[in-house]
């Protein structure tokens, strides 16, 4: 039972990992199941915590009496992931489609939802790293390794599995694993982040082009003209790509681009 019980901390922390790189692919994924695996993760994350009730009750109790240095290591990290998945999962539920809010500060809640998802991201590979030993005894051989079925937490089971266990190949392998995936998943937020905020620029030039055009065809008639001043406007200064970046993203013409920010 106990041996079963640790296979399957480590299977939750992961799919909490594989969950999270995945939620950073928006292009991929796209807006609503980006929604969707975010609670996911985060409703895993606290079912996570819940299982390990009983080691962070003994931290908070020993915090202030003599808590070993590595142990209050473990917990600031597990507070910062805490705060960082609540506060990712807080800003994500306030810009997302669900709620469709009327914010007018839409693009610095968007900036704080990517800026708290990075940090989180860097928390997940630092807590990773400290449990590699644990993480790479688990991938070798589970069913051989009843010595670490009876500790109570991956915390414990990381400082108390035998040196000679695993190796700095062993290392290398888990944390090149891990460093890869937060490195592409993090350079994929970073990209998404700047292809919502280069279209402002583009939209100048369109509405410039198009205006410029309009009064330079001075054969046509002054009713034609009008129309075509009137029909050319952009509702939206972001021009989204798709799968979009914002809850509002349409594409009924179906060439990548949201409507809102083309002429109509």
């Amino acid at each position: 039972m106990k041996n079963r019980t640790h296979k399957t901390n480590g299977l939750i922390d992961a799919v909490v990992f594989g969950g999270f790189v995945l939620a950073c692919f928006l292009n991929l994924t796209g807006q609503e199941v980006h929604q969707w695996l975010g609670m996911a993760v985060g409703c895993l994350a606290l079912y996570h915590l819940w299982r390990h009730q009983a080691w962070v009750a003994a931290a908070v109790r020993r915090w202030f009496r003599g808590l070993a240095g590595r142990a209050r290591l473990y917990s600031l990290l597990d507070l910062g992931l805490f705060a960082g998945l609540g506060g990712t999962i807080i800003t994500g539920v306030v810009i997302s489609s669900w709620l469709n809010l009327q914010l007018g500060d839409y693009a610095a809640w968007r900036d704080w939802h990517v800026g708290m998802t990075l940090a989180t991201l860097g928390l997940l590979v630092a807590k990773l790293g400290l449990h590699w030993r644990w993480i790479a005894q688990a991938l070798r051989a589970p069913a051989r390794s009843p010595a670490l079925a009876g500790l109570p937490s991956p915390a414990v089971a990381a400082a108390a599995a035998p040196v000679g266990a695993v190796g700095r190949r062993d290392f290398l392998k888990v944390m090149g694993a891990v460093s890869v995936a937060a490195l592409v998943a993090g350079a994929q937020i970073v990209a998404s982040q700047a292809a919502a905020s280069l279209p402002v620029q583009e939209i100048a030039s369109t509405v410039a082009s198009s205006s410029s055009a309009s009064t330079a065809t001075t054969t046509t008639p002054a009713s034609s003209s009008t129309t075509s001043a009137t029909t050319c406007q952009v509702r939206c200064n972001r021009r989204c790509s798709y799968p979009g970046h914002c809850r509002r993203y349409t594409d009924a013409n179906q060439n990548g681009r949201c409507d809102l920010g083309e002429c109509s």
